[in-house]
């Protein structure tokens, strides 16, 4: 069986390779990366285009920016049945990360200062979209929307597109109104977005699934831009029991070992012996006519596991350990499940949420933490392109309540000058608030230091 159904010291050496996977990159490559980058920075777009046509397949006579009539007549021969799903994808997706939104606020101290936190829009953003033999509609709707929503007004998307752009995301671009957008992949795309180039001005993030070129790259130029992660291969854990449709399972499993890096993982925890040796001969079954049997093989020959858990609780322990990318729950005890499964990117609940669902077209984004990540990180959403800028305004009353407890802590840090410019103040501020001490009162209704208010929203682009 291509799909193992291991027991004892066989799962747990097949658990550990699976936990310690990775297409870790050569040094050759990391080295070919740093020199592509620092020919970008330094060359700027005559490099960018020398690559793209030497790396990228870019035609001597083709220009490096996408033209806007070339992205229509692309977008026009997309097929009705994908603009429909197109369009319903992004009605979706949009309507869930409307829900993450942010406002500014402020409130009052009780000394009368004004704290507040003030949120933005990053205001230019890159996005990296696969090329090549691939289409990836929903990479732009799933990168594209949050940062809509958070508004971002500048989206410019990288794709190596020499043979032309692929209908399916160009007709996405066009309903999402990005028409910046540059023929190019690899570390020299991620270089353009990363340090601009003669009429391309650089980004503030870049974000996006890529190839190992561009994820090296992506990590080499972080610290100049933002980045959303290094994204890892593709993983899969199915908790299921005798209640799980076998097909069903065994379809889902192989949903995320097609991709064909040869490093996806997938994972089945059950707590019966007869439904793993069922899903086992339905992922046999389906093998055998796939049209990626190919790719299959390759994955799940070294990460694919089938394991029978003595008890639920350990088989959340381990799905826990694994933390993976995409979690579905086909059991009987759903609560119990959902309730322990802490560490996943996304959890998909029922034997109907087929992890497609998430990938496509439900709503939340399918751009999620992988590696086993998932212990600490969330999906990509509307909060990744904001960012939050702390606003603090003193009065004398509050410096003088404050300031000698300021000076007294930096004096205990050794910082004279921290100290000196609080110490410096407080006799002004101290002569600011005594005539009002001295002052007769009034009565005043005082706002409650712990009640927020509100302040401008952040600009949003619809």
């Amino acid at each position: 069986m291509i799909l193992p159904l291991l027991s004892g010291t066989k799962a747990a050496a097949r658990l550990k390779q699976i936990l310690s996977r990775g297409a870790a990159p050569s040094p050759e490559i990391e080295a070919k990366v740093r020199a592509i980058l620092a020919n970008v920075r330094d060359r700027g777009l005559p490099a960018v285009t020398e690559y793209a046509r030497s790396l990228d397949g870019l035609g001597a006579k083709q220009p490096l920016r996408v033209a806007a009539k070339t992205v229509d007549a692309a977008a026009n021969k997309c097929p009705k049945p994908v603009q429909e799903a197109i369009k319903r994808a992004i009605r979706q997706v949009r309507a869930f990360h409307e829900r993450q939104a942010e406002e500014s606020w402020v409130l009052e101290g009780a000394s009368g200062q004004w704290l507040g936190m003030r949120v933005t829009p990053l205001r230019r953003v890159g996005l990296y979209v696969p090329g090549g033999a691939g289409s990836y509609p929903s990479t732009v709707i799933m990168n594209a929307i949050p940062a809509r929503v958070a508004g971002v007004q500048e989206i410019v998307v990288v794709t190596p597109c020499p043979r032309g752009l692929d209908p399916a995301v160009a007709f996405a671009l066009r309903e999402l109104g990005i028409d910046e957008i540059y023929s190019v992949g690899g570390a020299q795309a991620v270089g353009l977005l990363a340090y601009g180039a003669k009429g391309v001005e650089r980004v503030d993030k870049i974000v996006g699934p890529s190839n190992v070129w561009a994820s090296v790259a992506k990590r080499e130029v972080f610290g100049t831009v933002d980045i959303d992660n290094i994204a890892g291969p593709s993983e899969i854990l199915v908790c299921f029991d005798d209640s799980a449709n076998p097909e069903w399972v065994a379809a889902d499993l192989l949903s995320q070992a097609e991709h064909g890096s040869g490093f996806e993982s997938a994972v089945g925890l059950t707590t019966s012996t007869a439904a793993a040796k069922a899903v086992s001969e339905a992922v046999q079954r389906q093998m055998e006519t796939s049209p990626r049997r190919k790719e299959l093989e390759a994955s799940l020959g070294r990460y694919g596991l089938l394991m029978v858990c003595p008890s639920w609780t350990e088989a959340l322990a381990i799905a826990n350990r694994i933390a993976p990318e995409h979690a579905e729950i086909m059991t009987e005890n759903v609560k119990e499940i959902l309730e322990g499964l802490r560490n996943a990117g996304a959890i998909f609940v029922g034997p109907w949420s087929a992890e497609s669902v998430g990938d496509y077209i439900a709503g939340p984004n399918h751009v999620l933490p992988t590696s086993g990540t998932a212990r600490f990180g969330s999906p990509l959403g509307v909060y990744d392109f904001l960012k939050r800028t702390s606003l603090i305004l003193y009065g004398p009353q509050a410096l003088a309540a404050d300031g000698p407890h300021i000076s007294a802590l930096a004096d205990a840090e050794g910082f004279f000058h921290h100290g000196e410019a609080i110490r410096l103040r407080l006799p002004a501020a101290k002569a600011a608030v005594q005539p009002q001490a001295n002052a007769k009162p009034t009565a005043r209704r005082a706002r409650p230091a712990s009640r927020p208010t509100k302040v401008a929203k952040p600009r949003r682009t619809p």
